[in-house]
């Protein structure tokens, strides 16, 4: 699995302490990916950083929740709800 990466310049190191066994699986699986363990760590870091940032940021809805979301957003807005966005704020 190769892919062309644009080289960008690298100006910060990330230091991790490791297991003898996380070592040597890290060390083989790069091998298997014809990687380095600095290029697989990278990957599988850039991999995970965004699945998390993504689990955090973002709301999935099905496909009934979202039509119904969709309807709510379309429809006149309740009397109160106006009345409290015209109302003037408490700090001002």
């Amino acid at each position: 699995m190769s892919s062309v990466v644009e080289k960008q310049e690298k100006l910060y190191r990330m230091d991790i302490r490791l297991t003898k066994p996380q070592r040597i699986n890290y060390e083989r699986a790069a091998s298997l990916r014809g990687q380095t363990i600095t290029q697989w760590a990278t990957t599988h870091l850039d991999e995970g950083a965004r699945r998390d940032i993504d689990e955090a940021t973002t709301t999935a809805l099905s496909l009934e929740a979202f039509d119904t979301f969709c309807e709510m957003l379309e429809s006149p807005m309740p009397k109160t709800t106006q009345d409290l966005l015209t109302r003037k704020a408490v700090w001002e």
